[in-house]
């Protein structure tokens, strides 16, 4: 009964966390375009997103590895994301864009990599709560928050989405209130830390150079799939039903990825998510419709699940458990940072000079790049499947 208790609170969490989160990132293409930036300045704004996440997310993980508990670090990301956003509102002049975007993106970024380690660490403790299961609440809560505000934007504005964040803020806050679970390593123990000797691991560091690439586009295409909808014909609705299908596809295979690490093993996983990515770019440079650009979108759900699924379950496995919020966060920063910043300046770029479709032929390219240098990964160590 308890272990009900503690996934649902968990799942209440990751609901209204992504709920909040997009009210952000979908929509950010909209917030630039709407400031009258150039794509040029639209990329550097991202790749700044992307340059902050890097910097950002390391620090707070080994912060709370050394010496908070991740609630704690939950909480001050949580409230201060939540009052910093409403600078971004106020901002019309790109210098203050950017320094509004630096101080919101230094407190939202580590939030998602944060609840992933609070998940996995309540996952070790209670068996039978399954990371994918408590993952696909936060799809379902950004694909229901995304849809609504595309058609709210719509009709109003888009600095709604952002005054909404703050105010959904509130419920994330009030979830991670109600989670009764208490971080058991004492004091001493954390003082005693040593976060950074996981960097000597060389199959981490081959792992988080494939994810760190396959990031670039994946990256790009969530800064840019806004711009490749208009190309084809998309508006604003439009935009938000995309990200409705996107995140809504992700939800069932979350509901399996479990069964299906424990099938093919976590780093098989991780490589078929990386041939999928590289297939679905490619689709995207087919067909100049807008109808065929959403529906391509369904194949997000045998992506970005099982990417992050399998990525997260094999890194799991190869790190010791007192590094891992400094791990988990260094991988989030890379998928979300280093890789991203050069997919967003790229981007921006190969858009201005060369379009849309050339950039999805590259990032297609790209995927399957990051899939060969994981295929080493399984020279190094077996593939079996995990006990998670």
């Amino acid at each position: 009964m308890k272990n009900n208790s503690i996934y649902i609170k968990l799942s209440c969490l990751y609901f209204s966390a992504y709920w909040c989160l997009a009210c952000y990132s979908p929509f950010l293409l909209l917030y630039l375009q709407d400031r009258k930036l150039s794509y040029v300045q639209m990329g550097f704004v991202f790749a700044l997103n992307s340059l902050v996440n890097v910097l950002c997310q390391p620090v707070w993980g080994y912060i709370t590895d050394k010496y908070l508990n991740i609630k704690k670090s939950l909480y001050i990301s949580i409230i201060a994301s939540a009052i910093a956003i409403v600078l971004l509102v106020q901002s019309y002049e790109y210098r203050f864009i950017i320094l509004s975007t630096v101080v919101f993106v230094a407190f939202q970024s580590c939030i998602s990599s944060l609840m992933d380690s609070l998940c996995y660490k309540i996952i070790y403790k209670y068996n039978n709560i399954k990371f994918g299961k408590v993952r696909l609440m936060g799809s379902a809560g950004y694909a229901i928050s995304s849809f609504l505000l595309g058609i709210i934007i719509a009709r109003t504005s888009i600095n709604i989405a952002f005054y909404l964040y703050s105010i959904f803020s509130i419920f994330a806050v009030f979830s991670l209130c109600r989670l009764n679970f208490k971080d058991e390593t004492p004091r001493e123990e954390k003082s005693k830390a040593q976060p950074l000797q996981v960097l000597r691991n060389i199959s981490l560091l081959v792992f988080l150079l494939s994810v760190t690439i396959a990031s670039i586009s994946y990256g790009a295409n969530s800064s840019y799939v806004g711009v490749l909808l208009q190309e084809t014909g998309g508006n604003t609705q439009n935009l938000g039903l995309l990200w409705f299908v996107i995140a809504m596809s992700e939800i069932p295979i979350f509901f399996i990825s479990s069964k299906i690490i424990n099938k093919i093993g976590s780093i098989n996983t991780y490589l078929l998510s990386l041939l999928i990515f590289s297939l679905r770019f490619f689709l995207c440079t087919l067909w100049n419709n807008v109808s065929f650009i959403i529906a391509i979108q369904f194949l997000q759900g045998f992506t970005f699940p099982l990417f992050m699924a399998g990525a997260l379950d094999y890194m799991s496995s190869i790190i010791p458990s007192e590094a891992r919020s400094f791990s988990i966060a260094l991988m989030s920063a890379l998928i979300f940072g280093a890789g991203a910043l050069i997919g967003n300046m790229g981007g921006g770029i190969i858009i201005e000079r060369f379009g849309i479709f050339t950039l999805y032929q590259i990032m297609s390219v790209i995927c399957f790049t990051a899939l060969l240098i994981a295929l080493t990964l399984k020279k190094k160590r077996g593939s079996s499947p995990s006990s998670l």
